[in-house]
């Protein structure tokens, strides 16, 4: 009767084990069985919340902006299937799927640290390309990356996000080392219809980043002629630094361009 009992006992722990660990393999090997179109997605930074092909220089809340570099890493996107949009079933009704395993989700997944705005102008910059199953995409999710691989003289290095310009006639830097997981929404609760090679865009708003601060306010507590914002900044302007993070969580929005 014992050694029945310990069988019991070992199939009893054996069984959620491998239950938990199919279910892990299942995530893995995803097989995309939906239609698939040649898709593109950008990252890009804006004044406001259109993403206007009209270059102009970006100043907000006092900050004159000239450099804006940004990581990322691990994307994935949630999107309602064309085919089940097509079969007529209502928004309501609607599971979200994920493009995991798809050549787009991969491709944009790789760190990288991607220039946004360039000599005070936006830009669009690649971040992954290749097959995505159509339909239409509602969110992104992508981490920041923190970039370790440049060298130490590299002013991306160790920095996931840096902002650079002029406040007040100042140099003026703001970095981040945060590697936190980002949700870009987008606008409509339709979703970004994508179909026939679409260009997807993470839109880094100014506007929102920069919401509620006054960068006027901000000090050069060390004396050395620049503004500087980050984690441990000699400068302080801890509370500066502790609200552009905070915002940074709503700031970037999805959309098609």
């Amino acid at each position: 009767m014992k050694k029945y009992l310990n069988r019991f006992s070992i199939l009893a722990f054996l069984l959620p084990l491998s239950m938990w660990m199919s279910s892990c393999t299942d995530d893995e090997d995803q097989v995309i069985t939906d239609p698939q179109t040649q898709a593109r997605l950008s990252a890009t930074a804006t004044e406001s919340s259109t993403t206007s092909e009209n270059n102009s220089r970006i100043i907000v809340s006092g900050f004159s902006v000239t450099q804006f570099t940004a990581g990322t890493q691990n994307v994935e996107m949630k999107f309602y299937s064309k085919t089940d949009l097509l079969a007529g079933i209502s928004l309501g009704n609607l599971k979200l799927k994920s493009n995991l395993n798809a050549e787009l989700q991969t491709s944009s997944s790789s760190k990288k640290s991607s220039v946004l705005i360039s000599s005070g102008e936006s830009r669009f910059s690649v971040i992954g390309e290749g097959n995505t199953p159509e339909g239409n995409y509602t969110e992104a999710t992508f981490k920041l990356y923190k970039n370790t691989e440049v060298s130490a003289n590299d002013p991306m290095y160790r920095k996931s996000l840096l902002i650079t310009g002029e406040v007040n006639g100042k140099l003026t830097q703001f970095w981040t080392e945060s590697e936190k997981t980002i949700r870009a929404v987008s606008e409509s609760s339709a979703g970004v219809q994508v179909e026939n090679n679409t260009e997807l865009v993470l839109v880094f708003e100014m506007d929102k980043l920069f919401g509620g601060i006054d960068l006027r306010t901000a000090v050069d507590a060390n004396g050395d002629g620049r503004i500087e914002i980050g984690p441990n900044s000699p400068d302080g302007n801890t509370d500066i630094f502790t609200k552009i993070e905070s915002n940074m969580e709503s700031a970037v929005t999805l959309k098609k361009r």
